[in-house]
């Protein structure tokens, strides 16, 4: 009976202290990760300016946003520190009841914001703060969702966006297509390690998404990226047909499309800074934007299915500073770069639109 009531106090024991190693290790990694958090761009030159208490915020939800896969959309009404996903899924405010007018912006996480400071300094939120300039009951709404491309893109325009009766959709991609995997071209569904690595950085338990951060930047320090230019015509061919279809079939809806192939870094003629040169180099984007070509010349044949195409690759030339902090993603000012150049395009477009529905 003693023996048994012994083991019970060891099995106890070592219970309790398990738990406090597990807690203090957890409470150690903790302030750990607020003063170096798990997020590669954290220290780059485009937040410089910002405080770490606002780098902090844009990693945090960074990794924290969450989306479902088949079919690709964000899960509606995540309020997080500096992004807000409204009850239809959209980042930003809620969906207006009668706008005068609708335009959708759609893309992957270049359009969704992916390191703004900010609701309102994604490519959609300065456009938006633009148009209102002009006119009141114009909405802007950002439908760009992390890992989006032509297909789901097409998905997404097809199945829901179209019952929200825009008047205009505004396409910004280019790279997720270039990037993606060929065999993987007709899912949304991420793989099982991928989707694991996001579970472990949406959970609170930070332990084992510290462990993956340092693996992941010694990794990131110590093995370059080759980009993989398999099946680029088969890609670049189905990316034009597809928004070709799409476009033709938008116009009998009385729906403007209008494409734009996004910059990503190393495209156009922009002095990279030194940090940009370290991610060209260590992304392949030499290579990357060789075959990059390939759709800017597929693009050619869209001027006569889509209401406009515009080739952005060529948006930076004259910049100096550091606007990318990878091979695609920009700073604030890069959107703002971006959405000014929309601006410009489109603002005609409303213009004409809502006079001719004005007249008799």
């Amino acid at each position: 009976m003693s023996m048994q009531v012994c083991y019970k106090k060891q099995i106890l024991f070592g219970l309790l202290l398990s738990m406090i190693i597990i807690f203090s290790v957890e409470g150690i990694l903790r302030i750990y990760d607020y003063y170096f958090p798990a997020c590669s761009f954290y220290d780059s030159e485009v937040f410089a300016d910002f405080s770490s208490d606002l780098r902090r915020k844009i990693c945090y939800d960074n990794t924290k946003t969450v989306w479902n896969d088949n079919p690709l959309r964000l899960i509606p009404m995540q309020n997080l520190e500096i992004t807000h996903i409204n009850s239809d899924g959209f980042r930003g405010d809620e969906v207006k009841n009668l706008p005068s007018y609708r335009i959708f912006l759609v893309g992957g996480s270049t359009m969704y914001g992916v390191g703004a400071s900010s609701d309102e300094t994604t490519i959609p939120g300065y456009l938006g703060k633009m148009i209102s300039q002009n006119y009141e009951n114009i909405e802007i709404i950002n439908a760009g969702i992390p890992r989006n491309y032509s297909v789901s893109e097409i998905e997404y325009i097809k199945n829901d966006l179209i019952h929200y009766k825009p008047n205009m959709i505004i396409v910004y991609d280019g790279w997720n297509d270039l990037e993606k995997n060929f065999n993987e071209f007709n899912t949304t569904k991420e793989n099982d390690l991928n989707e694991f690595i996001r579970f472990i950085h949406r959970a609170e338990y930070h332990t084992p998404k510290i462990i993956l951060h340092h693996y992941f930047n010694w990794k990131h320090e110590t093995y370059d990226l080759k980009f993989d230019s398999k099946h680029i015509e088969e890609k670049s061919s189905l990316w034009a047909e597809n928004w070709k279809d799409t476009c033709e079939s938008l116009n009998e809806e009385g729906i403007k499309i209008v494409i734009i192939l996004q910059p990503i870094l190393g495209s156009g003629d922009k002095i990279l800074s030194s940090e940009e040169e370290e991610y060209f180099s260590h992304y392949d984007s030499g290579t990357a934007n060789k075959f990059y070509e390939k759709y800017a010349k597929k693009m050619q044949s869209l001027k006569n299915s889509c209401y406009q195409v515009h080739d952005y690759r060529n948006v930076f030339d004259g910049y100096t500073d550091t606007i990318y902090f990878d091979s695609g993603h920009m700073s604030d000012a890069g959107n703002k770069i971006i959405a000014d150049k929309i601006y410009e395009v489109i603002l005609p477009i409303i213009t004409q639109d809502l006079k001719n529905n004005t007249n008799p």
